[in-house]
């Protein structure tokens, strides 16, 4: 599902101290990115795109590109759809991909993505489903489904574990392999974003804070990865400009907010 909610892919109160306090007590909901820019360093690792976003108090309502819409449907304070639309140099716009959010007391319990989205196959000709379990502790776990698209029988395709700490996912293990990821204490630049907290791994480094790196490893063999992200921020402490990097030292995109 690479186009639902790809501007987000790549990006908790302070988890400590007076200074925590202090910014909580204070905080600022009203502060939305209005747009969101990814810039690549040559055209082999993407395309540059500028996304405009709108919304509605704190819901958002639409990410708008040059070429795609993403509109968003909320009930209550939780986003229960969202719909992806290509659009072509008339105007046309043409849906594409969906996914469907079900929740139960208060949080995610499942996700369906439709993908490919036509005439053809009205439910999409790609279809996964996740399922999502709380346990006490604070882990959630999850399996994924795919389903077929004429018969629509679920079959599990993987499952994995998400733990979180101060509103920010710290460890995320599928299958045979785990991401860790470390975080600063400054603030997430979709953090206001009503119900984006709630859609866990969609967003995986949306939480409170941003996540300055990545450790990726696999348990069937001894070598990881690290990843870099470094950020420059405005006076709100929220970032501006965030370069993340490739398992070396090379950039691998550069996202720029306004808000």
């Amino acid at each position: 599902m690479k186009k639902i909610l790809a501007i987000f892919t790549v990006l908790s109160l302070i988890a400590s101290s007076c200074t925590s306090e202090e910014n909580s007590n204070s905080e600022d909901k009203s502060i939305l990115p209005k747009t969101i820019s990814y810039v690549y360093p040559n055209i082999y690792l993407g395309t540059n795109t500028k996304s405009t976003l709108s919304y509605d108090g704190n819901r958002i309502v639409s990410s708008i590109d040059e070429n795609s819409k993403t509109i968003f449907t909320y009930t209550g304070d939780v986003i229960t759809k969202q719909e992806v639309f290509d659009v072509d140099l008339q105007g046309k716009e043409t849906k594409t991909d969906e996914a469907i959010y079900t929740y139960e007391n208060g949080k995610l319990k499942t996700r369906i993505f439709k993908e490919g989205i036509s005439s053809q196959y009205a439910d999409g000709e790609y279809i996964q489903k996740a399922v999502y379990t709380h346990s006490s502790n604070g882990t959630i776990s999850y399996i994924n489904y795919r389903v077929d698209k004429i018969t629509k029988v679920e079959t599990k395709d993987s499952e994995g574990v998400l733990t979180y700490e101060n509103g920010n996912l710290v460890k995320h293990k599928i299958g045979n392999t785990t991401y860790v990821y470390e975080y600063d204490a400054k603030n997430n630049p979709l953090k206001n974003v009503l119900g984006f907290n709630l859609l866990l791994n969609e967003i995986s480094e949306i939480g409170k804070n941003n996540a300055v790196k990545t450790t990726f490893s696999s348990s069937q063999n001894s070598n990881t990865a690290t990843y870099l992200t470094s950020y420059i921020y405005n006076d709100k402490d929220y970032p501006t400009k965030q370069t993340s990097y490739s398992s070396g030292t090379s950039i691998e995109y550069e996202i720029e907010y306004t808000y």
